[in-house]
């Protein structure tokens, strides 16, 4: 309950801060699950189980997925930048229900391209918190109609989730909902992709990062415990598979 009222309070905050285009309040926990399941499925296939995504439910509190994200994200993020964590949380969650994605999802590609290091930069140019080129930036916010000035904005880590958000969508559509590829194709790009398909090559390296670091914040969420400790688990698992 306290924490409910907490989030309550910083919607009114964050709706402020936020640019009017990202101002969709937090969405409710049936908004998201339809989705989330769906995407979870998607990205599974035959693998899929629901135990492995379905709310954890630890007595006398079920834990809900956007606390989970909310809290998780805190614990990602470095000790500096946690005073953006509530903001930084609410972009994973409101893009997740604007773009029909598990906002776990989200949290591991987040995790993979940058530690969750808003200030993260690639050698190949990529900036931010999702590890996106400027090029694509331009692109992308084009197609969405997301305000886009330069590269700085990239620096903006809610705006990056939400650019980041919009080009999985979009890639996506381009790979007909087949998660190996739409993934692989964040990384490299649809271009180089579609060149190796080809070429009868199939990349792996990439897409096993990501889901590896996905399953292990779902055995977070589903672990035993409050909402801090269940957090904690799923930093824990993530950190054993990257160390």
């Amino acid at each position: 309950m306290l924490l409910r009222f907490r989030r309550a309070q910083l919607i009114c905050l964050t709706l402020l801060l936020l640019p009017d285009s990202f101002a969709l309040g937090v969405p409710s926990q049936l908004q998201l699950d339809e989705p989330r399941l769906a995407h979870a499925r998607e990205l599974l296939g035959r693998s899929f189980k629901r135990k492995v995504t379905r709310n954890s439910r630890t007595p006398p509190l079920e834990i809900e997925v956007s606390d989970f994200v909310m809290e998780t994200t805190q614990a990602f993020l470095p000790k500096d930048k946690r005073g953006l964590s509530e903001n930084v949380g609410y972009a994973i969650l409101n893009a997740a229900e604007e773009f029909s994605l598990d906002p776990v999802f989200l949290m591991a590609v987040i995790q993979n391209e940058s530690s969750f290091d808003p200030a993260m930069r690639g050698l190949a140019g990529e900036i931010g918190l999702m590890q996106i080129l400027p090029r694509t930036a331009e692109w992308i916010t084009g197609l969405y109609q997301i305000d886009y000035e330069n590269e700085k904005n990239l620096l903006d880590p809610v705006k990056n989730v939400w650019i980041g958000a919009a080009l999985l969508h979009k890639l996506r559509r381009q790979f007909d909902s087949e998660g190996r590829l739409y993934v692989s194709a964040y990384n490299m790009g649809p271009k180089k992709l579609r060149k190796l398909i080809g070429l009868k090559k199939n990349p792996k390296i990439y897409v096993l990062a990501v889901m590896k670091r996905y399953l292990a914040l779902y055995k977070g969420f589903k672990a035993k415990g409050d909402l801090k400790m269940l957090s904690q688990k799923a930093k824990s698992n993530v950190l054993q598979i990257t160390n």
